[in-house]
């Protein structure tokens, strides 16, 4: 089953629009985690607030960052991986699917920002919900020459589902900041610049406060 793509925002990323109207979806969020489990979240979201503008100024920064389900999807082997493999990495959380137009536009910029700014304290980390055709997504890395992103899937779209129900999800791209203990930073729904100044000035900071 597709799920709407976002319309086309200004940016100077050239995105097509895709889709028409948004998903939304009402029902219990996640659980907020304790203020002990999110502190170093908290820390940095306050560091970056004033930084997610221009490209990235969609990004909506937690007041009181809480901490994900641990969402499980498959590696490029197809064994099983979760959030939790990625435990001491800030993280950029990026759920698309193949048939979002703004989604596939992404994805080059997205692998030129894991290519600059990709670490061992940072990734990109691309989750693809084609629910058919699975050789889909890996074509279009291909194509479009996307080599620094490693390929992770979720063929039941369980991960976006998940982000639906807790009201984070509202259509494709939803991107969202993670701290190196799974806390939730910035939340993003629909497409963005990412390997623009803005964006890496995003990146960068949370990696500074991160580290302090």
């Amino acid at each position: 089953m597709k799920m709407p793509a976002f319309p086309r925002r200004p940016t100077s990323l050239v995105l097509a629009a895709a889709g028409a109207g948004f998903l939304y979806a009402g029902g219990p969020g996640v659980k907020e985690a304790r203020a002990e489990d999110c502190a170093g979240a908290s820390r940095i979201a306050e560091s970056v607030k004033d930084i997610a503008r221009g490209e990235v100024a969609a990004m909506n920064i937690s007041k009181k960052p809480e901490k994900l389900p641990d969402f499980a999807f498959n590696g490029p082997d197809g064994k099983p991986v979760s959030l939790s493999a990625f435990k001491g990495k800030t993280l950029l959380f990026n759920v698309w699917a193949t048939w979002c137009v703004p989604c596939r536009a992404e994805m080059p910029e997205l692998d030129k920002l894991q290519a600059e700014l990709g670490s061992d304290r940072f990734q990109v980390v691309v989750v693809n919900i084609d629910t058919s055709r699975p050789e889909r997504p890996k074509k279009l890395f291909e194509d479009t020459g996307v080599k620094a992103l490693t390929l992770y899937t979720d063929p039941k779209a369980n991960v976006f589902y998940e982000l639906k129900q807790a009201g984070k999800a509202l259509g494709l791209p939803v991107t969202m900041l993670v701290d190196s203990e799974g806390c939730q930073i910035g939340l993003m729904n629909g497409p963005a610049n990412w390997h623009s100044a803005d964006a890496k000035a995003l990146v960068t900071k949370a990696l500074e406060a991160a580290g302090r």
